[in-house]
């Protein structure tokens, strides 16, 4: 029967492996935001072109690899929910942020950049300019990068929160069993001292 420590370690690697795979899947798209974010003065008409035609081209992708991604996503949450069946007193709040910040990551996906995509094919953007867009649709990216960024490093300090306890709690049975022995070894003598004494009154 595995126990609850390693299910919760596994849920870990499954929250990062899930987090690593999106952010690699968005962080490709910075190939073509990038400059039209930070480099304004550099931008052409062309690399709008090429920017739109890009996001034109992801809703094209086939369903399959959609699928893909939305259950490398659920597994992410299911990393989440196991390590949540019995958090940490002491640390629950950052596990419940992880779980919030990796939701909010789905959230933007769903609210921005698939919407995003959408308006890339039918050229409707609402109140702004089709370049106008393309830029919200460029940050929306940069927005869940970051997003899935703070979930990995809420993950890490959890890591590194768990090892101390663990370290600490090691070295606290460790001098208890110590202060034990040392306890034991000294009952004998004393013992032994009160039995030659006795001895010795009774001769």
């Amino acid at each position: 029967m595995i126990s609850y420590k390693a299910m919760c370690t596994l849920g870990s690697a499954v929250i990062l492996v899930s987090t690593s795979f999106i952010m690699g899947v968005f962080y490709s798209n910075l190939a073509y935001d990038y400059k039209i974010l930070f480099q304004p003065a550099l931008v052409t008409a062309e690399d709008f072109e090429r920017t739109l035609k890009h996001y034109q081209f992801l809703n094209e992708v086939g369903q399959p690899l959609l699928y893909i991604l939305s259950a490398i996503a659920f597994l992410g949450l299911v990393g989440h929910m196991v390590r949540l069946y019995k958090p940490n007193e002491d640390l629950k709040l950052f596990e419940y942020a992880s779980l919030g910040m990796f939701v909010m990551g789905i959230c933007v996906f769903i609210t921005n950049i698939k919407t995003g995509i959408e308006c890339s094919l039918t050229g409707n953007w609402g109140e702004v300019t089709e370049n106008q867009g393309i830029a919200v649709l460029g940050s929306s990216n940069i927005i869940l990068l970051c997003v899935f960024l703070g979930v990995l490093l809420l993950q890490a300090g959890l890591w590194w929160a768990n090892y101390d306890l663990d370290t600490r709690m090691k070295q606290f049975y460790a001098e208890e069993a110590k202060e034990a022995t040392a306890k034991k070894e000294q009952t004998p003598k004393k013992g032994g001292k009160k039995l030659a004494a006795q001895n010795k009154k009774n001769k």
